[in-house]
């Protein structure tokens, strides 16, 4: 049992399409609101931060300019 000719283009079409979504993802760490906030300690993070447990309570941000100018330093684990 072998890969015919079209099966193998349909498998080598979505690898190529999940390597370019991972590239993507990767090359663009922040976009839209992809900035969390904690008003409990005034740290922001990126959303992707392993130290955020509960995003639910943090205030999302659009950008990191407006971040800072709130108030909010950067997270020392995920360097936003």
């Amino acid at each position: 049992m072998g890969i015919f000719k079209g099966e193998y283009t349909v498998v080598k079409k979505i690898a190529l399409a999940t390597l370019a979504a991972f590239s993507l993802m990767v090359a663009t760490p922040a976009m839209a609101t992809d900035y969390l906030a904690n008003p409990r300690s005034m740290k922001f993070h990126y959303s992707t931060c392993r130290t955020i447990k509960h995003p639910e309570n943090f205030i999302p941000y659009s950008s990191r300019e407006a971040a800072v100018n709130d108030g909010y330093a950067a997270c020392k684990v995920c360097h936003p």
